[in-house]
């Protein structure tokens, strides 16, 4: 599976569904069937959303899995800050990447975030200072970088390693961000150390076929294989990344999208024997095994591409 195969389909893919989010420019009004009604009571639990199924972005209560709604909207990789905002990376129907952000709860973006290029892929919050980083597919080059838009806002600094194609991102507790991705066949592995100006690279001592999910999970950097999927736990010291434990992650298949680590449990959209994502199951983390619950009914998905949970805000 080639680097460039993977991004071509998640271009297309990320325009289809921007296009005919976009018709005529509005979403469906708010009630409407298939749309998440207004409701105290959804606003006060936890959420878990997962894009491309439900005709945009299924919503589901969690963790009891029950679909309580949908968005209209989809993207690629998907993340959420501790306030319970859902970012979606994504591209609009002329080629623009974007990032749209959604409150705990809403129906319609309450904000777009302009990226310089042809798609956004992944993202993650510092939770240290609010930073959104996405990365993205840049136009006409051979590599793919990550932006970086201070308090989740404005225009962002890019940052880019030269014939890479950057995938992923997540940030650990201290502010650092590690952005995974591919040189050709190669897996590689990006640091931009918390104020620093430049990306640098890790080593890795494990082999990772489809560059998947970074993310902190309180205690070690967890990235995740999309094929035959697995999450790999990493110990970073300086710039060597030692793999100190491995989530096998029975029954899904052999494709998987990127993934969400909380609270002893992991998330993942995946797909049967060789089909694309169209499930959702959960495994606990980091034991793996045998999934305890998976979502397959009113998906309708043809492909999963991410999840991630919104917490409830808390007065």
């Amino acid at each position: 599976m080639k680097i460039l195969d993977l991004h071509r389909h998640a271009l297309s893919l990320s325009i289809a569904v921007a296009m005919l989010a976009g018709c005529g420019g509005a979403q469906p009004p708010v009630g409407a069937p298939g749309t998440m009604p207004p409701s105290t009571a959804l606003a006060e639990q936890d959420l878990l959303y997962v894009a491309g199924g439900c005709g945009g972005t299924c919503v589901f209560a969690y963790p009891t899995g029950k679909r309580v709604g949908s968005l209209s909207l989809s993207g690629l990789g998907l993340c959420s800050d501790k306030h319970g905002n859902i970012f979606m990376p994504s591209s609009t129907s002329s080629g623009q990447a974007v990032v749209y952000e959604y409150a705990h709860g809403g129906t319609s973006p309450f904000a777009t975030l302009s990226v310089p290029g042809l798609l956004a892929e992944g993202c993650s919050v510092d939770p240290t200072t609010g930073n959104l980083a996405v990365t993205y597919l840049c136009k006409n080059c051979d590599y793919g970088p990550v932006a970086i838009f201070q308090n989740a806002q404005g225009s962002p600094t890019s940052y880019q390693a030269t014939g890479v194609f950057l995938s992923y991102c997540g940030y650990d507790n201290k502010g650092n961000l590690f952005a995974d991705g591919m040189s050709g066949s190669k897996f590689v592995l990006e640091e931009l150390p918390k104020g620093g100006s430049s990306l640098t690279t890790v080593s890795v001592n494990q082999n990772i076929v489809s560059a998947g999910q970074v993310q902190w999970d309180g205690t070690y950097l967890a990235i995740e294989d999309l094929v035959n999927p697995v999450i790999y736990q990493f110990k970073v010291s300086g710039s060597t990344a030692t793999r100190v434990g491995t989530t096998h992650l029975t029954g899904t298949g052999n494709s998987a999208s990127s993934s969400w680590i909380y609270a002893g449990t992991v998330i993942v959209p995946f797909g049967q024997s060789t089909n694309p994502p169209k499930e959702v199951g959960f495994w606990k983390y980091p034991a793996g095994g045998a999934a305890t619950k998976i979502i397959k009914k009113h998906i309708n998905a043809s492909y999963l591409e991410g999840a991630t949970i919104s917490l409830a805000p808390h007065s």
